[in-house]
């Protein structure tokens, strides 16, 4: 299957990486003014220079320029007009006595798409052509966006703050990276440091010998200003035109990867430097809110998260912690660096926190992160508790009451505010720090070429030495293209509206293919209130994304704790919270994974199906991790049926798809409806998902998600499967130890079963390695879903007994291993509670009364589990109705036995099949026969939703 060819060949295999910035010497090759670098077999670095001065040193993007073990294999041909060098791959071809820039007279490059098939195709330097079929990269933010026609193509991006970057992969089946006088970084290794470098005007007669239709612009986008193209070193023509003049230095890098998409990704990373592992809180639940919360509320709101069971892991205030001037700045009053006084702030107001070190470290004591918000630009003006030390650390006197003014390029002044200021307040207990966007995008580094403060605050932050062994992580904006490097996006503010939800899924997976994988977006949107059911698939798709933050504005009407939303959707939204923190070890896996290959925990689906055009045109679809795709529902439900319809999801034909909630089958392209409380995620069948099992206690789901799990929940999703695996990936998840690949510092732990005459074989094999917090010992959940009862159990050749399913107390309160059956969800659950030593595998061995191909299972109308849930929804809006418009229960006898049909079978497993068929042949069909003619007093509008829900045209109208 695609999926495990692609993430399984080189799973956990340490990739090669290098701090040399030099290549190999024998990948050189020289002519003329141009040097060409063969990288890989499908890599080149192509570059000309007038003066024969080429560019060794890092740059914002490159990083190293060894990007594999060995050299790669090419061949290098000359004659009288040409040079020709050739890898399996690429062909380059270059006119030797060429005494201009490269241009579609000197250079042509040319890909070999597929091999087998023969396709080709050529780079001729013709301006533009490389952006044809790109697939897209991302954007600074989505400030301010209320739809889904924000533009990606920068070509069309008018916005010259946004940073837009193009993807380093295109269906066309190369793209190119310009690189050309990009800022450069010193060889500090501590610390290394932004050069500031001028670059000189072209001569205007070199400017005047490009042709119109021959201009290769010196950016992606159509709208740098003079001052910003000449300071590139371009030639300007009004209104916005930039472009390269005839001698113009050249510095482009050609991914020629034809459609392996995964290659290039994992190519750009060996280049411009991996994807880091972020902590492992990050993926967890994160609660923010603009507001002026004092410390004895966000107590409270902490305490409410415990009494409704809902999982916290991360607390953000926002900028209201520190000192501010709201009356002030409402009058219009500046502060000395002529911006709103009181937005920057590094002292925390002591009205709202009386001792702010107490609370944080009785947050550490609960397991919380915390994170503040900053606006940095004002610098440090003279009401801040640190004033006085930095003043002097900056030659002010203090007594002057002058402000230290913001610039992060100046190395004293940001060492002085780091070590001064910020250090401070993390050794008082701030984890993270959420840099919001107030600095604006010109002034102080206005004069380096293609700088900008949002990419240079995101490198001064993520690699401030002070972070030592500890994992570094900050919340800000994209600032272009090498930013994969300081993980992870804050998004920004959006207007609530479904087009905003349907956008973001789409925007998150585009992100890819520039390595930017963790965007946080305010799940809700910012601006407003969302209307309830909004908020729900908002939290859907939030369960099933990079990172999980709630936020909003500050207004009274706005707020995102779940308990503040009607009671019928506060279930809803808490199931998904809670699945979210369950789902960390799954999404931890996939970050290491990204770490080592590329590739984001949210994909498109085309880097697997590179050759459908499905993969490409359901855009809103994405795989999740490894073994997961998500088609994030965005869109409100039909009133008249209580359903998305017809809702559209491209099932890839190569393998069989399983519903993850209902074991629903399908294996082709379809559209299937959904209600509120179903959401479209589908796994490959044999898949087994590590997850969390139910914590003991709601205070134990408060801090869970820093925490190496001492028990897991294997989710095994058996879809007909006779054969099915997954892993699950451990390490410390708090320090950079996972980079060294010279000493123990992680963990794999491998699953499978194997289903031989009704004995399905399940494995918990060893693990890989360990580390000084890896557990010795782990317990077990196994969930085996879609699937007939047991009729024994061994677990290494012990027979294990069968216990009553009690869904109360999750099989949590026994001490010995024992095994049950869920009829509510056709599942085998196997409780291993006598800890298993992590450095031994061992077997369960399970005896099943029927085969897994059972028609019951995969052939009846619809998936059993899903159409249950259906039922017992139906039986309580009929309850609602007592006192509105009341019906009677005598009237739909059969609804009340479908509606406990799971139940039924629970209580006495050797029934499934015969419950099963009395289910689909007799409850369902009567059921919905009582809805349609029998119930007596029925809102005609109710009736309409119950028949739709239940899908009583399989059932009765026939």
């Amino acid at each position: 299957m695609a999926v495990w060819l692609v993430f399984c060949a080189t799973l956990f295999a340490t990739a090669f990486a290098s701090d040399n910035l030099f290549p190999d010497p024998s990948t050189i090759v020289y002519e003329g003014q141009a040097r060409f670098t063969i990288l890989s077999t499908r890599l080149i670095r192509l570059e000309w220079s007038p003066t024969k001065e080429f560019l060794d040193g890092k740059t914002w993007l490159v990083q190293s320029r060894q990007i594999q073990p060995t050299p790669p294999l090419f061949n290098v041909t000359r004659n009288d007009s040409h040079l020709r060098i050739d890898t399996t791959f690429v062909t380059v071809e270059y006119l030797r006595n060429a005494v201009t820039t490269f241009n579609q007279h000197n250079i042509r490059v040319t890909i070999r798409v597929n091999i087998t098939s023969g396709e080709t195709v050529a780079w001729n330097a013709i301006p533009g052509e490389e952006y044809d079929g790109n697939l897209l990269g991302t954007l600074r933010t989505l400030d301010g966006n209320r739809d889904s026609k924000l533009e990606l193509d920068c070509r069309n991006q008018h916005r010259s703050d946004l940073h837009c970057a193009y993807g380093v992969i295109s269906r066309r089946g190369y793209a190119l990276v310009d690189d050309t006088h990009q800022p450069q970084l010193d060889d500090e290794v501590q610390w290394p440091w932004i050069i500031s470098k001028r670059y000189p005007t072209p001569d205007p007669t070199q400017c005047q010998a490009v042709s119109f239709a021959e201009r290769r612009s010196c950016s992606s986008s159509n709208n740098t200003d003079r001052h910003e193209c000449e300071l590139r070193g371009c030639c300007f023509e009004a209104p916005s035109s930039c472009f390269y003049s005839s001698q113009a230095q050249q510095d482009l890098y050609l991914f020629g990867h034809g459609r392996l998409y995964s290659q290039a990704l994992f190519e750009f990373t060996r280049l411009a430097g991996s994807i880091p592992l972020p902590p492992r809180y990050i993926f967890g639940v994160f609660f923010s809110r603009y507001w002026a919360y004092a410390e004895y509320e966000e107590r409270q709101i902490i305490t409410e998260y415990i009494q409704h069971d809902v999982p916290l892991d991360v607390l953000v205030t926002d900028m209201d912690w520190h000192i501010t001037f709201y009356k002030l700045t409402a009058n219009g009053t500046k502060d000395q660096a002529g911006l709103d006084i009181g937005w920057t702030g590094f002292t925390f107001d002591d009205h709202l926190f009386p001792d702010h070190q107490k609370f944080l470290q009785w947050c550490k004591q609960l397991g919380l992160k915390n994170t503040l918000n900053l606006h940095p630009a004002s610098g440090i003006q003279p009401w801040e508790e640190k004033y006085k030390d930095m003043a002097i650390a900056m030659g002010i006197d203090p007594s002057t009451g002058h402000y230290v003014p913001f610039n992060v390029t100046d190395k004293k002044y940001t060492s002085s505010w780091v070590n001064i200021v910020l250090h401070a307040l993390q050794e008082a207990g701030i984890d993270l720090w959420w840099l919001d966007w107030q600095q604006g995008e010109e002034g102080w580094m206005n004069d380096i070429p293609y700088a900008n403060p949002t990419f240079w605050l995101n490198h001064v932050f993520f690699t401030d030495p002070n972070f030592g062994n500890n994992r570094p992580a900050l919340l800000h904006r994209w600032g272009g293209l090498g930013n994969h490097r300081y993980q992870v996006g804050f998004s920004g503010d959006v207007v609530p509206s479904w087009d905003t939800l349907s956008f973001q899924p789409r925007f998150t997976a585009t992100a890819a293919n520039v390595g930017y994988g963790y965007w946080s977006h305010d799940l809700g949107g910012h601006t407003q209130e969302p209307d309830p059911e909004l908020y729900t698939r908002w939290l859907q798709w939030g369960a099933f994304s990079p990172m999980f933050r709630t936020h909003c504005t500050k207004n009274a009407n706005n707020d995102r704790r779940l308990w503040t939303f009607p009671w019928i959707y506060q279930n809803n939204l808490a199931r998904f919270t809670r699945l979210r923190q369950a789902l960390i070890p799954y999404i931890y896996t996939a970050a290491r994974r990204t770490y080592d290959m590329g590739l984001s925990v949210v994909l498109p689906l085309y880097y697997l199906y590179p050759e459908y055009d499905q993969a490409y045109s359901y855009s809103n679809q994405y795989f999740f991790g490894q073994s997961i795709f998500v088609s994030p529902i965005s869109q409100p439900i039909n009133a008249s049926t209580g359903l998305v319809e017809n809702w559209p999801i491209w099932f890839p034909p190569d393998a069989e798809w399983v519903n993850f909630f209902t074991g629903d089958l399908a294996s082709s392209s379809m559209t299937k409806s959904f209600t509120l409380d179903e959401m479209p995620v589908y796994a490959q069948a044999g898949s087994i998902i590590p997850l969390l099992p139910e914590p003991r206690s709601s205070r134990d789901r408060i801090g869970r998600a820093q925490r190496i799990p001492q028990s897991l929940l294997l989710y095994t999703l058996i879809g007909g499967s006779s054969k099915g695996r997954g892993y699950v990936y451990d390490d410390d998840g708090t320090t950079i130890a996972y980079q060294d690949s010279t000493h123990a510092t992680n963990a794999v732990t491998r699953f499978d079963y194997n289903i031989i005459d009704d004995t399905l074989q399940f494995t918990v094999s060893a693990a890989t390695s360990s580390f000084s917090t890896f557990p010795t010992a782990r317990t077990y959940e196994i969930q085996l879903r879609g699937i007939f009862p047991a009729t024994n159990v061994l677990v290494n050749n012990v027979p294990i007994p069968m216990e009553p399913f009690n869904e109360l107390i999750n099989g949590q309160d026994g001490t010995t291993n024992g095994y049950t059956y869920d009829g509510s969800t056709l599942s085998i659950v196997i409780y291993i509670r006598q800890p298993m030593s992590t450095s031994q595998s061992f077997q369960i061995q399970i005896q099943l009364s029927a085969s897994i191909s059972h028609p019951l299972l995969s052939q009846v109308p619809t998936a059993f589990v899903g159409l249950l849930a259906r039922c017992q929804s139906a039986k309580a809006q009929l309850d609602y109705e007592w006192g509105v418009k009341t019906v009677y229960m005598d009237d739909y006898p059969l609804l009340l036995d479908a509606a406990a049909t799971g139940l039924r079978i629970t209580h006495s497993p050797t029934t499934a099949t015969d419950e099963l068929n009395a289910f689909f042949q007799v409850r369902m069909p009567g059921a919905c026969d009582e809805i349609a003619n029998k119930i007596t007093n029925l809102d005609p509008a109710l009736q309409g939703v119950l028949l739709a829900q239940l899908q009583c045209n399989l059932f009765i109208y026939k």
